[in-house]
């Protein structure tokens, strides 16, 4: 495939060193502007797009009469270019096809930015952050009448600071929080040409260059100095010498002065720290945008509809078939059935009201809808526009129910009560060494009641919250394993500490989950209208579906709702249970007692 877009590159090269030399390009214009079209909408690789761009350019000084969205002033039609003479005839039909494939392209963008989202949201989020102030600024300096014509920012003023990774008004620990702030960037980018009169391939730098306007801004980074500045007590000083003070007086006045002046250096290498990381969550939100904006903005091709589509031309209700490696699918709504991807998929009709069944699971396709179904080994995404519908199916990965079941491993461990919950009370601690000193009375056994009191989804959902903690300081300290050591020297839990470092590096990755850190006893099922039954050492659970849950439950206890991750506490240890829609893994992860008395 890249070698083919290598080729279509060098024609169109080819055909513009004749349009540049002043000669008809073989084929015409009309095929320049074909082949032109065709590239716009490939996913060039970084290289060839930059390679694409060097040649659009040219072509853009020496075409005549070449305009885009953006020239007309209206809004971009997502890298979409015009052509005045070269224009196929407007249809309804083409531009619903249009806006279909604009849904589609924000609806994939935010699945994307979702999970991009989730491997923001942990540290001090730099990304998000950098992100807040991005749109805030903006906000505030699009209001003011220079911003229209300051493109270099020579006059942009700071109106908000970068928020502190506490700040109460972000709530950046919020996936969904954080995933909306990365789209309103997206949106932003969209945007600006219009409000700039930019070129759309310039986006991307002028971000960048408000971003570091933002970052190099006097009280952008915030200081948490407090008390006199360094020169109200120079002055001080100096005052108290005229007035010849007692000696004691300015010895206090020195020590402060040499304290304040040592803050001020302490605090002027925490801003340079900030500012490397800032400058480096820049980059990367950069780059985020180059590879997801639509050429010619950024790298990424736009979504293609075809124009003969599923049900075009078959009207009947019958089963067609639809080629077996096909991912993505569009249709004209009507009463139809088809295979896609190995499953059957029925489109029904009632006056005005269509629906869609698949495995079993029934959904209203409602005017501008756009929702997804879990199916046992694949997600299915669903986006209509008017009388179009487009259907996208994405295969589940495996290793995905792997890595919940080697976290379910070690939270087995944290919620195993033995020795007043030793391994949680170790992970705590541990929590807090990474901040500084501790206070180990704050771990002791004592500390320990409310744990074995508490429900046990709301344990589970402690220990997975410290968990996730604990995993983002570990990952940004080499150190850890002296401080767990540290502090189970102090607790006197140092066996329950070995256990527990090993199962936190062989979960962290230092080595892949397999049969040998899941447990021997590593299963799945399907679970659908009846009942499934799993049994694993001396526990016999029963799983069954209803209204888009799994609920597991045994003789005599009240059902737990499954989301993605549950421990099933067995005298043995623990079985965890991992589910990806209604697909269910499961290991028996069995917990040899340790040695060490029980204080």
């Amino acid at each position: 495939m890249k070698a083919g877009l290598v080729e279509l590159l060098e024609l169109y090269e080819y055909k513009v060193d004749d349009l540049v030399a002043g000669t008809e390009p073989k084929g015409g214009m009309a095929g320049l502007t074909r082949l032109r079209q065709t590239l716009i909408q490939s996913n060039l690789p970084g290289p060839l797009a930059k390679k694409f761009r060097d040649i659009d350019a040219r072509f853009k000084a020496h075409r005549p009469g070449y305009k885009t969205a953006v020239d007309e002033g209206s809004t971009p039609d997502l890298g979409t270019i015009l052509v005045e003479e070269d224009s196929p005839a407007a249809s309804p039909e083409r531009e619903a096809l249009e806006k279909l494939a604009e849904a589609v392209y924000w609806s994939r963008l935010e699945r994307d930015l979702l999970r991009t989202a989730k491997s923001f949201n942990h540290g001090k989020r730099d990304e998000l952050r950098m992100t807040y102030a991005i749109l805030q600024n903006l906000e505030a300096y699009s209001k003011s009448p220079q911003f229209a014509q300051d493109y270099n920012l020579s006059r942009f003023v700071l109106a908000h600071p970068i928020p502190s990774v506490s700040d109460p008004r972000v709530h950046l620990e919020d996936p969904v929080v954080a995933k909306n702030m990365l789209m309103e960037l997206f949106r932003e980018a969209f945007a600006l040409s219009s409000k700039l009169k930019l070129p759309p391939e310039e986006t991307v730098p002028y971000i960048r260059r408000f971003a570091r306007r933002v970052l190099e801004s006097e009280g952008s980074l915030r200081t948490s100095i407090r008390g006199p500045s360094l020169e109200t007590l120079r002055r001080a000083l100096e005052e108290a010498h005229r007035q010849n003070l007692s000696i004691g007086e300015i010895r206090a006045l020195e020590e402060r002065l040499q304290a304040a002046a040592a803050e001020e250096r302490r605090m002027s290498l925490v801003m340079e720290d900030d500012r490397g990381r800032f400058s480096a969550a820049i980059e990367r939100l950069t780059t985020l945008l180059s590879r997801y904006l639509p050429s010619p903005r950024g790298e990424a091709s736009w979504p293609h509809i075809p124009p003969k589509i599923l049900g075009s031309q078959s009207p009947e209700y019958g089963l067609q078939a639809v080629p077996h490696d096909a991912r993505a699918l569009s249709l004209r709504l009507m009463p139809q059935r088809f295979y896609f991807w190995n499953h059957e998929i029925g489109i029904s009709q009632a006056g005005k009201l269509f629906g869609l069944s698949v495995g079993g699971q029934e959904r209203m396709i409602e005017e501008g809808a756009t929702f997804s179904l879990t199916l046992p080994d694949a997600e299915l995404h669903v986006i209509r526009y008017q009388d179009y519908l487009h259907l996208r199916i994405e295969p589940r990965e495996a290793a995905t129910l792997s890595n919940l079941l080697a976290e379910g491993r070690v939270m087995t461990f944290l919620m195993w009560p033995e020795n007043h919950f030793a391994y949680l009370r170790l992970l705590r601690a541990l929590s807090a060494r990474f901040k500084g000193e501790v206070n180990y009375a704050l771990f002791s056994p004592e500390s320990a009641g409310k744990y074995g009191e508490a429900p046990i989804d709301n344990l589970q959902d402690f220990a997975r919250k410290g968990l996730e903690v604990v995993k983002g300081r570990i990952e940004r300290n080499s150190s850890w394993t002296a401080y767990l050591a540290e502090v189970a020297r102090a607790l006197e839990l140092e066996s329950y500490a070995q256990v527990l470092r090993l199962e936190l590096s062989e979960w962290l990755g230092f080595s892949p989950p397999s049969r040998d850190t899941l447990g021997e006893d590593v299963g799945s099922t399907t679970v659908g209208d009846s009942p499934s039954t799993v049994k694993a050492g001396s526990a016999v659970l029963s799983l069954r579906y209803q209204d888009d849950a799994v609920y597991v439950s045994s003789t005599g206890l009240v059902p737990r709702k499954l989301q993605d991750l549950m421990i099933w506490m067995v005298p043995e240890g623990g079985l965890v249970l991992a589910r990806e829609g209604a697909r269910v893994a499961h290991s028996l992860v069995i917990i040899q007692p340790q040695s060490q008395a029980v204080s």
